[in-house]
């Protein structure tokens, strides 16, 4: 390659992306629980506010669920910590070319999570029994409204950086335009229901495979029976709408970003007619180094996904990287002398994709199966221990789903870090060492995993409690576990 790419330590570039990848997934993992079971909690205590018949098994509900929110949050917001460090540590480059960007956001999004949501969250949980309980209810909601506020302008900069968007350049630093110009981004508004939607099927499954466990269990199974039927209510909607939309956004990637969505659809040439469309691959081999595919195919498809029509040409990577090539060798990656390399690792890509979108109408239809199953009216919910069971194991899912969603949305920019501005090699920090990054890769794993597992060893002994009960004045005092 060209003479700056032969300079920089290409080594240290990759573990450096692999160690963001690490942390910031292992953050978003954290984020999509704490608003999950956010959103679960606050139903429940609107349910005991507002309900009559009943109503205290709401409360026990809330004060139970709201524990993982709480533990989530805890450990979010050190994940948070770790991820943040990086931009100086590992891609101090980027952060001068783009801090007065992504710094705007990132500093009202730093302001909300450790400041109004924190204070808020420490408000609603040390009152609980204190005041009127309806009025409790609604700063429940406020806490909700500010998880989602700081979520908000996490997206916006990684609309950013997938579609830059209301900035113009001073010399050698981008400048915003103005802060509404990031949420007018186009690829803001798909990216923000996508992410919504991850989350109401996270919180959703979450809470019934939680109380599907309990119910195995034999604790407080009346209770839990409501909380199962809840968690599926969250999720199936969310679960039915978001292959839809996962439709609207890849249409935007056809225009956006068409390397990353030729790569998911695994087509190296261009494939469809006037007459004719694109095939979409159900599976498929792939050879990266001889660009070729071999698949099982469903006729114009391909072309469906990306136009919503069944005719039309679509483009491969081949034709694409050579439009890459144009745009960008005398521009972005003029130091390459040509040489860059456009083609991101296809089959990772191809299979986060297809896990995506197999996952999304398996959340659909099990969401709707077990919901009839667990209806029908010959049996109990105790007479369903496979249903019950199997909530328990597809609780999990929608986190590999997630992960997936994380490397199709990243790893797809290849080679890009703000894409069509900045490409990797230049973003990372010029004076960043092989064994420096090393390092710091072991120990921020080392710390992602405790934390980790000191997640899931406070949940278990949540689960193992049971319900809190609920004493006192109008049966809204303060929580005490059995």
């Amino acid at each position: 390659m060209g003479t700056l790419l032969a300079a920089i330590p290409l080594g240290a570039t990759n573990l450096s992306r692999m160690q963001f990848a690490l942390t910031a997934i292992v953050h978003f993992l954290f984020v999509t629980t704490t608003v999950g079971m956010l959103l679960t909690t606050i139903i429940f205590e609107f349910l005991y506010a507002y309900g009559h018949k009943n109503s205290e098994r709401y409360g026990r509900l809330s004060l139970f669920y709201s524990r993982f929110f709480i533990f989530s949050f805890a450990t979010g917001v050190v994940t948070g910590l770790i991820m943040e460090f990086q931009f100086g540590l590992n891609w101090s480059a980027f952060a001068r070319l783009m801090g007065d960007v992504v710094g705007v956001p990132l500093a009202i999004e730093s302001m909300v999570a450790f400041f109004m949501e924190s204070t808020i969250i420490g408000a609603w949980r040390f009152t609980w029994g204190m005041f009127n309980k309806r009025a409790h209810a609604w700063l429940g909601l406020a806490m909700l409204f500010s998880s989602m506020f700081s979520v908000v302008w996490i997206i916006a900069i990684n609309a950013f950086m997938q579609n830059p968007y209301g900035f113009h350049m001073e010399g050698q630093r981008a400048r915003l335009n103005s802060l509404i110009s990031l949420l007018q981004n186009p690829q803001y508004m798909p990216q923000v229901l996508h992410v919504l939607f991850a989350i109401l099927i996270v919180g959703g499954f979450l809470t019934a495979g939680i109380a599907a466990w309990q119910i195995l269990h034999k604790r407080d199974v009346q209770a839990f029976k409501v909380a199962v039927q809840i968690g599926l209510l969250v999720a199936l909607p969310a679960a039915f709408l978001q292959p839809l939309q996962g439709d609207n956004q890849a249409a935007a990637t056809v225009m956006l970003q068409p390397m990353k969505f030729t790569a998911i659809e695994g087509r190296y040439e261009n494939e469809g007619s006037k007459t004719t469309g694109a095939p979409w691959a159900l599976a498929a081999s792939i050879d990266e180094q001889h660009h070729t595919t071999n698949a099982l195919t469903i006729p114009a498809m391909g072309t469906y996904f990306g136009t919503g029509k069944f005719t039309g040409m679509m483009p491969g990577m081949n034709m694409v990287a050579k439009i890459y090539h144009a745009k960008f060798d005398k521009t972005v990656a003029k130091s390459y002398d040509g040489q860059m390399d456009y083609y991101p690792p296809v089959t990772l890509l191809f299979w986060a994709m297809h896990w995506m979108v197999y996952a999304g109408y398996f959340f659909t239809m099990f969401a709707l199966l077990a919901t009839i199953l667990l209806h029908r009216r010959n049996k109990d919910i105790n007479g369903h221990p496979r249903t019950l069971r199997a909530l328990g194991w597809v609780m999990w899912l929608p986190y590999v789903t997630i992960t997936a969603g994380w490397i199709v949305a990243e790893v797809g920019r290849y080679p890009f870090v703000v894409y069509g501005l900045l490409t990797q090699y230049d973003a990372v920090s010029p004076n960043i060492t092989v064994a420096g990054v090393t390092f710091s890769l072991i120990l921020f794993f080392i710390m992602d995993a405790f934390l980790i597992t000191n997640m899931i060893i406070l949940s278990h002994r949540a689960l193992k409690k049971g319900l809190p009960a609920l004493t006192g004045f109008d049966g809204a005092s303060i929580a005490t576990d059995h």
